[in-house]
This record gives structure tokens, C-alpha cells and sequence, in this order.
């Protein structure tokens, strides 16, 4: 959805029951945009080509550019023509971008996508700042600029996404060339604000999204009015409200509290809803140990009475673990009911309580409502998001779009990027709708009763949660909008509507939100602007109950004694509601064995349509116009199926559980079918219809399917290409991926001048193959030699053995003992079958070979085909004079069970290890291709690792992890030697074989060299030994081979 950027003023809401109450053509070249890459070493040159760009273009790089809009005056705030004290401490933080936001929105969309290899693959604690956190260099770059103009950076964040400065007013106005000026707002209170966008230098500009901190402005408000008492909890020795009783299996409100509410006509499922009867109604369970093992997190602006938790526990029974964690130092004022502190978080704990016991709370409490900034709103969220201690997120604080963009341009984006963060770690948010209906900004933003929604509801990252108002239970459920707009009971409605801020664009650098596709509510209009073909994002997402006349039971201080018992409504309630049923689904079988629900939204917008009724309870009665703000246009009336007072509607939690921990849609395994080796891409000569080199931040798109044996029928799962770099101008890296499916890890990394090989298994998905090169200009080669597929034909299936020698020009083996390298237009002619663990029964179609060139004396290649055929122009591997290169290779083997290898100039020794073979019986295993991504790097300290030195073996897991399955008993991994301190070699092998000899990849002194490989899995683990030196060792996994 393409973003527009706004300011966030936060609100909580809640209602008492009282008084007051993608690339695509074929060769985009889309400038600025990177690539994930899956090692540090690709970053690392990407940098040094950024260097070299900046030198050369230093004043422009050097020009101020000023960040986001200029701020404005609140709505109803006025200047009083006054500064603030140039000595006032400012606490800000510059927001930096991910480095590569498609690539992130990418990586979301796989891993809450069922039919996608990375699905439920989560971003580990930490794994986000080497993932999709800004490069090094960039946090460098930034802070230097923050240096240069006076200022001094602390430390950046986990997660690389901001850098903390503390200046004075007077430091940071001439630093980032902005005054500041006293404003006196609606409510009457004073404060300050900047009255220009922050200045960075251009070099950096583009890598911030926001500069935060600039002003203290806050309306911070909440949604709710005065509770009403409706029941008192004496001591368990007075003749009050005893304790819950002890033989209870489940929650259930103590019966003196229902006996005393009786009294004075409240009735459960009537004028309020116990825990037990929620849970009833959207069919949850209702056990103690509801929620086990799961932890949901609570945001909060404000503290909580501990006195008053306690009580509600003691009345249910339950013994539920409460933390809390300050941010930014915390609330400092005292929790008090009476004074409305500490209600929107008695809310939130309490309902969770009484819904999943079993569960453990976090209550992340950042400074008091009434003082936080828009910076301290960001940091409670960061550090709910970094800790990534809770799976559940629930916020019941929230603010209206519309004034957002005036006051403080950046904040949503930051807070965007936030979530995004979030969402790839397998983290959902829930957020409250808000209580003022359609018209979200009445009472925010100068009384406006205009058409509004509230974030962070509408961030499409996050759920929005509707409220609606419900009497009685099982056959006489009735539910409906929620709408009261009387004046005595606290009048609110559920917040629903269209976005100002988001669309859903499918090409937007924040993210493809595609899930409300074919949803659109009855009143919708294109509020964002969005372009034909797109709408705009709409709220909310789902609904439950919000009604203050039949809402929550809290226990909250009265007159400084924690004695009293409230009903609250609100979104403020709905939402901790759906926390705690996200929560019992985390708490499941299903996502025990399948992982966290994580981004809600796809998985109940696809629930949906395939099976809504059981799924959702669809609300057909009411409206969300909250006449209280003046409105009355009636635009958003509930309907059948989706609408925009109560979204998808409520849940029916058993109908729903399938969709939030489902398997991931079943892979077809792949059957091998090689063809002959064909060149169907060389941007030096045309072929594949390229005849120029790929140039930086550019794209070439192949067709493959229907070229040089590959099927178009849609049945090709993966095609297995040989690779080859020739000529770089500037050190880069190149990714090859499947068309339509985000950005690939590294394929080849290269410095100018290089040519370097490497095979790649790709995924196809639209019958195309993307090739991607970062910095300067590079020719690629590409040849074809197999695909894997789903024909109704049937392919070879693949049988991995212990790697072993077939051929050796240095020693003689496979030449007949003739030691000499291979000469200028030469051949030599290998046996496979009937070698080392390869049959020689007929059915052998092709082996997997890792094949070597040593020390070529010129420019040539090897082409290496079936011996019955004759010498193929197609280079499985080429390579510059002296070098040392390895490729992994699927060859046909001859009718005779042999393959050739074919010198075209100079002389060059050759080995080639066999590793495997595929086969027409039913011995074997089919390919199933996945989502790249990086299963190693010795680099990474903070997970332990060091260099492998000399003789020094690495093991570590390849099944269950990367979307590779528990019984593959293959794996194809793309393996990096990084910098190695000596002439050396690496062996990949099953980790319970012990070392082998066999070599898998050669490297020199320096060498940063990949190549792929298929290694055979026995116990879950393959190991990497290295001979010589030291060296850091990447592996990216493309697939795996399972019967």
C-alpha cells in the first residue's frame, strides 16, 4: 500500500457503563532498489560501491535536504508568540529505513503465505538488524552526518532502525536548521513544537524516515468517561465477595460479585459479560491453563493498581503472571480510578486474565498519557517488537489519521517499519478501532466530524479491531453494531472507515497489502487517492464486543482503596479479547507444531472466503454513526459480509483455529528431467534477447519455460541453470530468483574484471527467471541443463551418496592413469555408473557433479555432457587464467553411462567429485525448491560463530529450519568461502559420515568464491570441514529432496 506520512496523537479506547459515562517487464531497471542479501561480504562490497559513488559526486551527496513535511499547528492550538527555553533537553531519535522495504514486504507476505516455502519461517530475536536492518555502512554514514552537524549519536537500536541523540533546543535548532515555538493547545495546556522539517545532509536523507523527539505536543486522551460502581469485593472474612471457590476447573466470576451485582439488576450476558460467558460466545476455551506457554503483550501510557489485579484473580481464581517493563523511564503518576489512571490497562490485564489464565502478561508501560511524545509512543513499540518476548501485541491506544500529517510528518512510516519488523517475526498486533465511529477525530483533532479512522488500527500490518454490542447467549446471541449515542452511559461507537494514509497498491515500496482484495464495504470511497485498479485500506478488520451496557467486569481503586468493581466497553475491551484468542491459538497443537499465528490479516481475510460462516459471525444490523460528533450521513451500515462498521465480523474461534495454525499448503515434490545442456543466456551475443550488459540496480527477466526443452505446461516447479559472471566493472553481486517471488539470496559475488561460475537451482512460478546485479555492470551467461517438475510423465528422482572422486587430470583418476591437464579443444570421457556408489542398472539418467578447474593457463570454459553426444559450446564452467573454480553440476549421462568434460582453450586441470545421482526407479527422492535463504554465517558473532580454522569442522541443522522439511534427506545449498587465509578447501558432507576428502569447493588465498552443492542428511545436520587457514563460511539453502 503506498503510505502517506503523518503524526500520531495517541488515545486509548475504552467506554465505562456510567455516567459521564515487484519487477516487471523484461529488464526493469528500477534505480534504488537492493537486495536482502543473504552474507555480509555482498553488503560489504555493495558499500565500497556507495563509497565510490559518493566521492565522486561529493557536493551533491553533501546538499541539505529536509526530512519529511513542515510540521503545523494542531487543530484548535494556537501560537502564543513565545520560544521555548533554548536549555530544554530534547530526547530524539533519527528513524532509518530498512535497507531494502520491498524486499521486507516481501519476506512478510512469504511467511504468512500457506502456499509459500517460507511460510511460519520467522525472523529470530535479533535476526531483523542482519536481515532487513539498515547496512553498516549506512548507520555509519548517518551518524557521521549527525557528527558533522553537531550532534552526538548514542547507540543504535536492536534492530538498527534508530539512533538516539540528546541535544538541547538550542543544539538541535542550529544543528538541523529548524526554530521551535510554544504553541497553547484545545485543552489548554502549553507546549512545543518545531516549525520546519529536520535538515540532513543528501547523502543520507533518503535512509531516514523520520527525525522524532522535535516536540512535546500530546493529546494524548482516552476514549472512556467516568466509571460507574456496580459492585464492591471485600475481604474473603467479611460477608461481601468471597474468593473464587477452589474446586473450580475454570474462570468463573466469584459468587458473592454476581450475587451483589443481582441485586442491583446486572445480570450476566445481560449488563455485562463474565470471562466465561465471552469466551461461550465466540467458543473459546475456558480452562485454566488456557493460553499456556504463550505471552502477550499489553501497550500502555500509564500505570496499573497490582492491588486491583490481585483482586480480580482472587474473585476468578486464577494466578496468572503479570510483569512489567518500563520504557523511557515509565509512568510516574499513581494509579486512581477516580481520576481515570489506570483503567485502560486494568481493562486490558483483566480481560486477558479472565480469557487465557494460563498465559503470561507483559505490561510495557511507557511514560504517563498526558506526557508521552510521539517518540515515546515508537520506543514502547520498539521495544515490544526488539525484546520479541510476546507473540501477542495488543494496543488499545490509538490516535485519528487526520491530523497525523500536520503535527509530525515521519511518525507513521517509522512506526510502519516497526510492525513490518514485527510481522516477520511471527508477532501479531491487535489494535482497537477506536470508540468515535466513523468520525474517529471528533474530540481529537478540533471536534472535526468528518470521516476518519484511527491508527494503528489502519496500518496494515495490524488488525483493527471493531466493537459491537451483544445480549444473551448461544441460541439467543444477538449481536449488532456498536452505537450508543445517548449522553448518561458514556456515548461511543465502533471506529470503522477508509484510510487517508494507505492503499493498496501492488508496487509500493512499503508493501503489497493485497488480503482485502474483492472486501469492500458498503459506503467505501477512495479516500487515499488511490490509482485505478487499487483501493484504499479500510478498517476495522474484525469486531467483538464493545458495548459499555454489556461489557467487561474490571477490578479498579475507589477512593484510594482497592475495593470496587466496574463494566467498561470500548474498543479498548474487543481488542484484548482478540489477544487472548490469538493467544489460545498459539497455545494449540496446530501452531505448537506449525508455528505463531503471526500477521493476522491475510489469514482471516483468505479464512473469509473459503470458509466464512463458520469462521466469523457475519454482523448484518447497525451503523457506526456516532451522531454525538454531528454526523449523520449514514455512510457505514453493516451488511452481509464485509462492512466498515464491523469489519469481517466476530469470531467463532473453533471454525477459525484451522486457518490460524494451518499446515502450509502441500509442495509438490519435483521429479528430475535433464535436458541437454543449452545456453539460453549471454548479454554479450543476444541470446535470450539481452545484448547489453546488466547494468546496476537492473533486472533481466527470462523466459524459460518453453526454451530448450523446459515444458510450458505449467507443470516446471524449479530449472537448474550454471551461472556465469563475466567482465564485472565494479565489485557487486548477483541474484537469481524466480520471477514473481522477491529477491533471492546472493548467487554470485564478484570484483571487477572477475569471471565467476556458479549453478543455481531457481523456482518458477510464472515460467520466468529474474537475474539481478547490484553496482556497475556485468554480461551474463546462463545454460539449462534440467527441470524439475510435476508432469504426468515421470521424471528421475534423486539419491545423494558420500562424495567421492570420479576425476582427477592431476593424479589420474578417471583418465585412464594418464596424468596431464586437459589441452586446448580436448576431451576426456568420465564412466559414472558403476562408480563409486552409482548404478549400473539402466536407470541412471544424470549425476550431480562438483566440478573444478585449476590453474587454466587462458581465458576458456568447460563443457561437460553426455558421452554419447558430441562437444557442447554450452560452459558449465568458465574461467580466467590461473584461477581456481569450482561449479556444481546435473549432467546427462551417455547411453553408455558416461559423461564427457570439454577444454576449449589453453590447458587447465580438472577434477569432479560425484554427489549424487538421479534415477528412474523408485529408489529416489523428489525436489522440492524454497524461498532462499541463509542458513550460516561464521561471521555472525552474536550467534557464537567464528572463522573454521585449519582443520576445524562446523555442523549445524538443515532440516526444519529454512523451509526445508524434517524428512529430506537432501539438502541444495548455495556455500560462500569468504576471505580465506590460505590456499584451501572446503568438504560439505552428512554430519554423522565424519570427514571426507572429497572436495566441494577449492579457494585461494583471499578468495571470496560460491558454489552450490548437494549434500546428503542423515541425522537432521551436515557438516563443513576446512584444510587449510582460516575462512568464513555462508550457506544459503535453495531446496531439499524428500521421498
Amino acid at each position: 500500500m503506498a503510505r502517506k506520512i503523518g503524526r500520531a496523537r495517541i488515545t486509548t479506547d475504552s467506554v465505562v457503563a456510567g455516567k459521564n459515562g515487484r519487477f516487471s517487464g523484461s529488464r526493469a531497471r528500477a534505480a534504488g532498489v537492493a537486495v536482502v542479501t543473504a552474507f555480509g561480504v555482498v553488503t560489504a562490497l555493495a558499500g565500497t560501491a556507495d563509497a565510490a559513488t559518493a566521492t565522486a559526486d561529493n557536493a551533491a551527496q553533501k546538499a541539505p535536504v529536509r526530512i519529511g513535511a513542515t510540521p503545523r499547528v494542531p487543530a484548535g492550538a494556537v501560537r502564543t508568540g513565545t520560544t521555548p527555553s533554548s536549555s530544554t533537553t530534547l530526547h530524539l531519535a533519527v528513524n532509518l529505513q530498512p535497507r531494502d522495504p520491498s524486499a521486507l514486504s516481501a519476506f512478510v507476505s512469504a511467511v504468512s503465505d500457506k502456499s509459500s516455502p517460507l511460510y511460519h519461517h520467522y525472523l529470530g530475536t535479533g535476526q531483523f538488524a542482519q536481515d532487513f536492518g539498515p547496512t553498516q555502512s549506512t548507520i555509519d554514514a548517518v551518524e557521521q552526518a549527525l557528527r558533522s552537524q553537531g550532534l552526538t549519536p548514542g547507540t543504535v537500536s536492536q534492530d538498527g532502525l534508530s539512533i538516539p541523540v540528546t541535544a538541547s533546543i538550542a543544539t538541535a535548532s542550529n544543528a538541523l536548521s529548524t526554530s521551535f515555538t510554544n504553541v497553547k493547545l484545545a485543552n489548554g495546556s502549553s507546549a512545543y513544537l518545531n516549525t520546519a522539517a529536520p535538515v540532513l545532509p543528501s547523502s543520507v536523507a533518503a535512509q531516514v524516515s523520520s527525525i522524532s523527539g522535535l516536540t512535546d505536543v500530546s493529546s494524548v486522551t482516552s476514549h472512556f468517561t467516568k466509571p460507574r460502581l456496580v459492585g464492591s469485593a471485600p475481604t474473603s472474612g467479611s460477608t461481601g465477595v468471597a474468593p473464587h471457590a477452589a474446586t473450580a476447573t475454570s474462570p468463573t466470576v466469584c459468587s458473592g460479585l454476581t450475587s451483589n451485582l443481582q441485586k442491583i439488576g446486572l445480570n450476566d450476558t445481560k449488563q455485562y459479560y463474565s470471562p466465561s460467558s465471552l469466551a461461550s460466545a465466540y467458543g473459546l476455551g475456558k480452562s485454566f491453563t488456557a493460553g499456556a506457554g504463550v505471552k502477550v503483550g499489553v501497550f500502555e501510557l500509564e500505570n496499573v493498581n497490582t492491588s486491583d489485579i490481585a483482586d480480580y484473580q482472587s474473585c476468578l481464581g486464577t494466578h496468572t503472571s503479570v510483569s512489567f517493563v518500563s520504557v523511557d523511564g515509565g509512568p510516574t503518576v499513581a494509579p486512581n480510578a477516580d481520576n481515570g489512571v489506570g483503567i485502560e490497562a486494568g481493562l486490558d490485564i483483566d480481560d486477558l486474565i479472565g480469557l487465557v489464565p494460563g498465559a503470561s502478561i507483559i505490561d510495557y508501560q511507557g511514560p504517563d498519557a498526558q506526557n508521552a511524545t510521539d517518540q515515546n509512543v515508537l520506543d514502547v513499540y520498539q521495544k515490544m517488537v526488539t525484546d520479541n518476548q510476546v507473540k501477542v501485541i495488543s494496543t488499545s491506544w490509538g490516535v485519528c489519521e487526520a491530523p497525523v500529517i500536520s503535527s509530525d510528518p515521519g511518525f507513521f512510516a517509522s512506526q510502519h517499519n516497526i510492525f513490518a519488523e514485527a510481522a516477520a517475526q511471527g508477532q501479531s498486533l491487535v489494535a482497537a478501532a477506536g470508540d468515535g465511529g466513523s468520525t474517529d477525530c471528533y474530540r481529537q483533532a478540533g471536534d472535526s466530524n468528518a470521516l476518519a479512522v484511527d491508527n494503528p488500527a489502519s496500518d496494515p500490518y495490524v488488525t483493527g479491531v471493531g466493537g459491537t454490542w451483544m445480549n444473551g447467549l448461544g441460541s439467543t446471541l444477538k449481536q449488532a453494531v456498536w452505537n450508543y449515542n445517548g449522553t448518561v452511559n458514556a456515548p461511543g461507537a465502533g471506529g470503522g472507515g477508509v484510510s487517508t494514509e494507505w492503499n493498496s497498491g501492488s508496487s509500493s515500496a512499503n508493501g503489497s497489502f493485497l488480503y482485502q482484495s474483492g472486501f469492500t464495504g458498503p459506503g467505501y470511497s477512495n479516500a487515499c487517492n488511490a490509482a485505478s485498479g487499487e483501493t484504499c485500506r479500510q478498517v476495522p478488520d474484525v469486531s467483538a464486543l464493545a458495548d459499555q451496557g454489556s461489557g467487561y467486569l474490571v477490578s479498579l481503586d475507589h477512593n484510594g482503596s482497592s475495593d470496587a468493581w466496574y463494566v467498561i466497553g470500548g474498543t479498548s475491551g474487543a481488542t484484548p479479547t482478540w489477544a487472548a484468542m490469538l493467544a489460545q491459538a498459539d497455545a494449540s497443537s496446530g501452531c505448537k507444531a506449525n508455528g505463531p499465528v503471526g500477521q493476522v490479516n491475510p489469514i482471516v481475510y483468505a479464512a473469509a472466503r473459503s470458509t466464512y460462516s463458520s469462521s466469523f459471525t457475519d454482523i448484518t444490523a447497525g451503523n457506526n454513526d456516532w451522531t454525538v460528533s454531528g454526523y449523520k450521513g449514514g455512510n457505514y451500515a453493516a451488511s452481509t459480509g464485509y462492512d466498515l462498521a464491523s469489519g469481517l465480523g466476530t469470531p467463532k474461534f473453533p471454525g477459525l483455529l484451522g486457518a490460524l495454525c494451518g499446515t502450509k499448503t502441500g509442495t509438490a515434490h519435483g521429479d528430475f528431467f535433464p535436458v541437454s545442456p543449452t545456453r539460453i543466456l549471454d548479454t554479450r551475443d543476444g541470446t535470450g534477447g539481452f545484448k547489453t550488459p546488466l547494468g546496476a540496480n537492473a533486472t533481466d527477466s527470462l523466459q524459460v519455460a518453453g526454451v530448450a526443452g523446459v515444458p510450458n505446461d505449467g507443470s516446471v516447479t524449479a530449472v537448474m541453470l550454471s551461472v556465469t559472471a563475466v567482465g564485472p566493472t565494479a565489485s557487486s553481486f548477483l541474484s537469481v530468483y524466480g520471477d514473481g517471488t522477491g529477491n533471492g539470496s546472493t548467487t554470485l559475488a564478484y570484483t571487477p574484471g572477475q569471471i565467476v561460475p556458479n549453478s543455481v537451482v531457481v523456482p518458477v512460478k510464472d515460467g520466468k527467471v529474474d537475474f539481478y546485479n547490484h553496482s556497475g555492470s556485468v554480461n551474463v551467461v546462463a545454460v539449462v541443463s534440467g527441470y524439475y517438475g510435476t508432469a504426468a510423465t515421470n521424471g528421475s528422482t534423486f539419491v545423494g551418496i558420500s562424495p567421492a572422486h570420479l576425476l582427477d587430470t592431476r593424479s589420474g583418476t578417471g583418465t585412464g592413469g594418464t596424468i596431464a591437464p586437459l589441452g586446448a579443444n580436448a576431451t576426456i570421457t568420465v564412466p559414472t555408473t558403476g562408480q563409486a556408489g552409482v548404478p549400473n542398472d539402466g536407470t541412471v539418467t544424470a549425476v550431480a557433479l562438483d566440478v573444478t578447474a585449476i590453474a587454466g593457463t587462458a581465458n576458456s570454459y568447460i563443457g561437460v555432457y553426455p558421452g554419447t553426444s558430441g562437444p557442447s559450446t554450452a560452459s558449465s564452467l568458465s574461467f580466467a587464467p590461473g584461477q581456481i573454480i569450482a561449479n556444481t553440476i546435473i549432467v546427462p549421462v551417455g547411453t553408455d553411462g558416461t559423461v564427457k568434460f570439454y577444454n576449449h582453450s589453453g590447458s587447465v586441470n580438472v577434477t569432479a567429485d560425484v554427489t549424487g545421482y538421479y534415477t528412474t526407479a523408485t529408489t529416489g527422492s523428489g525436489f522440492s525448491a524454497v524461498v532462499p535463504s541463509h542458513l550460516l554465517d561464521t561471521r555472525n558473532a552474536a550467534k557464537g560463530f567464528t572463522a573454521l580454522g585449519s582443520g576445524g569442522t562446523l555442523s549445524f541443522p538443515v532440516t526444519g529450519v529454512g523451509g526445508v522439511a524434517t524428512n529430506a534427506n537432501a539438502v541444495v545449498l548455495n556455500v560462500t568461502a569468504i576471505g580465506g587465509t590460505a590456499n584451501s578447501y572446503l568438504s560439505i558432507y552428512p554430519d554423522s559420515l565424519g570427514h571426507s576428502a572429497s572436495t566441494s569447493i577449492d579457494f585461494s588465498t583471499g578468495q571470496t568464491i560460491s558454489s552450490l552443492v548437494i549434500v546428503p542428511v542423515i541425522d537432521g545436520k551436515i557438516a563443513i570441514y576446512n584444510h587449510a587457514g582460516a575462512v568464513n563460511v555462508a550457506a544459503d539453502v535453495l531446496g531439499y529432496y524428500a521421498p
